[in-house]
């Protein structure tokens, strides 16, 4: 990475300092070269303030905080999301039960997004590509399925196994690649939210295999 720092402002923190060159290498990309001169200051207890609320919100209710695309908040929580231990997902949802059958709330999020939903046959893997701004869920809500992630240029490959019958979701993080396979014998239905609709001309997405 190459650029230029600018120092602290006593008032805050320089957390997005002005670049003028920044070289990223991308697996099976090269590099890409990206010209910007944004400034953002942000005092710590600003900072600070919005870790809580992203551990209030996503870690205590299983909230999607409000971040708009394209935002300093955003890049933040995808951080904040970067160090959450790997056994916290999957997590299960509350299913409530009665004689007409079952209900279970999906989500809540702060944030506009697009929802989906996909049925896949036995045998059959989806997905095998990563995202480097995206927030991401999968909800498995009938069938068998196993969700694999591994993190680029990692050979540590991650597995969560989800079923149906007791309803859960696990969230995407950025840079690991991911993909989700019907281990069952039945249709796999699973549901997707993303947080920002699909642009095939800026769709950040990235193909790469999960097993290598």
């Amino acid at each position: 990475m190459q650029g230029i720092v600018t120092p602290c402002n006593p008032a805050g923190v320089q957390v997005s300092p002005p670049l003028k060159l920044l070289k990223i290498p991308l697996p099976g990309l090269g590099g890409v070269v990206v010209e910007a001169s944004p400034v953002l200051i942000k005092r710590v207890s600003e900072v600070l303030e919005l870790l809580k609320s992203f551990k209030n919100e996503y870690l205590d209710k299983g909230q999607i905080p409000k971040v708009e695309i394209n935002s300093f908040e955003l890049n933040l929580f995808n951080t904040f999301r970067s160090y959450i231990p790997i056994k916290y997902f999957p997590i299960n949802f509350t299913k409530h039960t009665d004689n007409r059958g079952s209900f279970v709330e999906i989500m809540r999020a702060g944030s506009a997004g697009q929802t989906s939903y996909s049925t896949t046959v036995p045998g059959i893997t989806r997905g095998d590509h990563y995202h480097t701004r995206k927030i991401e869920r999968f909800a498995v809500i009938s069938g068998k399925a196993s969700i694999k992630l591994r993190k680029v240029n990692s050979e540590q490959v991650i597995e969560y196994i989800l079923d149906g019958e007791h309803p859960a979701y696990v969230d995407m993080p950025i840079w690991y690649t991911h993909n989700i396979t019907n281990i069952g014998d039945t249709e796999l239905i699973t549901l997707f939210w993303i947080n920002e609709p699909y642009n095939e001309e800026d769709s950040d997405t990235y193909f790469m295999k999960v097993n290598t």
